[in-house]
């Protein structure tokens, strides 16, 4: 047990790049908790993915670069000084990957490829409520927010939105509310408005 206990925790060590990629990639770009068996799959990805941009880096600056003994790592302390520099620098660059992974995931990077050389006209899979407000179109950043129930727009520069399973949320900002005869109701700085996907009608009165 306490061999295991020790490979265990070396393991732990050896894969954090990859554990701190997965989380960001969890926290802010997957649309969906996974099992735990798909987390370990994802950080041990990325963290070959985190030591093998690190091993290029250090070959590029002239730097040695160890290779881990994972079968000794039952039975003796495999983590050197060294080891550990090259740990820290592996875990800086996941972490740093896992930004760019969170930034081009909700961008849709491979969609736009895809879309731009032709290839596809599909968003992915995705929600086109995704798709729509992370695009770096001027045109999306400026709303009509329609209120059928309640006969009022609301006209703001979006400043938040998110999805849950049962409500579509937006915050926006430098809000002027109208009715729906386009008469002038009154404006705040914020406001936070929550819908049923099927009860959003939503306006885009900038090209």
């Amino acid at each position: 047990m306490e061999h295991l206990n020790l490979f265990l925790a070396q393991i732990a060590v050896i894969f954090l790049p990859g554990i701190i990629w997965a989380r960001l990639d969890i926290s802010y770009a997957a649309k969906e908790t996974p099992s735990e068996l798909e987390f370990f799959i994802r950080a041990f990805v990325y963290g070959i993915a985190s030591y093998a941009v690190t091993f290029v880096i250090f070959i590029m600056a002239n730097l040695p670069f160890s290779l881990v003994d994972f079968k000794a790592a039952q039975e003796k302390n495999i983590l050197t000084q060294a080891m550990g520099f090259e740990i820290l620098a592996a875990t800086a660059v996941g972490f740093v990957l896992g930004v760019l992974w969170v930034f081009a995931s909700n961008h849709k990077w491979l969609t736009r490829l895809l879309q731009k050389i032709k290839a596809t006209k599909s968003y992915g899979d995705e929600d086109v409520w995704d798709y729509t407000f992370n695009s770096p179109r001027d045109a999306v950043t400026y709303i009509h927010f329609r209120d059928f129930a309640n006969k009022f727009v609301y006209a703001g520069w979006v400043n938040t939105f998110s999805e849950t399973g049962k409500l579509r949320e937006l915050v926006l900002g430098d809000v002027r509310v109208y009715d729906f005869e386009g008469q002038f109701m009154y404006e705040v700085p914020l406001m936070y408005l929550a819908r049923r996907p099927e009860d959003i009608h939503v306006e885009f009165p900038n090209p």
